[in-house]
């Protein structure tokens, strides 16, 4: 049965996990009558709570075991790989990618805010090669021209991002 931690984690500012909690075992084997397993779906974890978290953490959580069943494990180890960031904010165009040629559109609004979380200390500043499209393939299936913006080329430095706005509407010019 697949275990899923439980936790109330916050973060030093400038502080953010690398790759999430990491848990293992990841899954237990329950025991007991079938009339009791059939409505457990997943095992939880004791809470983990966390204030103000700025370096790497690991431990033990305890496993909450439901009533009239048994678990192959009490407790797994949990580890929280946590870095500092520095945020580095540009705004970028926005194109249609894999169109086929002399395929014309339009993108609204043209251009898009990024916000990148980078490791730091930060060697150099590669942001600038990220690319922002929107993918022709998308824009076929969609039913409204509405479209999620694909990132390309973002640099190995880059944590995490975050795409401001989020749905791009295409137009695809002289229809």
């Amino acid at each position: 049965m697949k275990v899923v931690p439980l936790d109330v984690i916050n973060f030093k500012s400038q502080y953010m996990s690398r790759g999430g909690l990491i848990i293992s075992p990841d899954s237990v084997v329950v025991y007991g009558e079938p009339q009791y397993l059939e409505n457990i779906d997943r095992i939880t974890t004791e809470t983990l709570k966390i204030d103000n978290l700025h370096s790497s953490k690991s431990g033990s959580l305890k496993l909450e075991v439901p009533d009239h069943v048994r678990l192959s494990d009490a407790a797994v180890n949990y580890s929280l790989d946590v870095t500092r960031y520095v945020e580095v904010t540009r705004t970028v165009s926005v194109s249609v990618g894999n169109a086929p040629a002399g395929k014309s559109f339009s993108v609204y609004p043209p251009t898009a805010e990024i916000a990148f979380r980078c490791e730091f200390p930060m060697p150099s500043d590669r942001t600038e090669e990220t690319e922002v499209y929107i993918d022709y393939e998308d824009f076929i299936r969609s039913r409204n021209g509405r479209c999620i913006a694909n990132v390309a080329s973002l640099p190995s430095q880059v944590i995490d991002y975050t795409l401001t706005p989020e749905i791009f509407e295409c137009i695809e010019n002289g229809r």
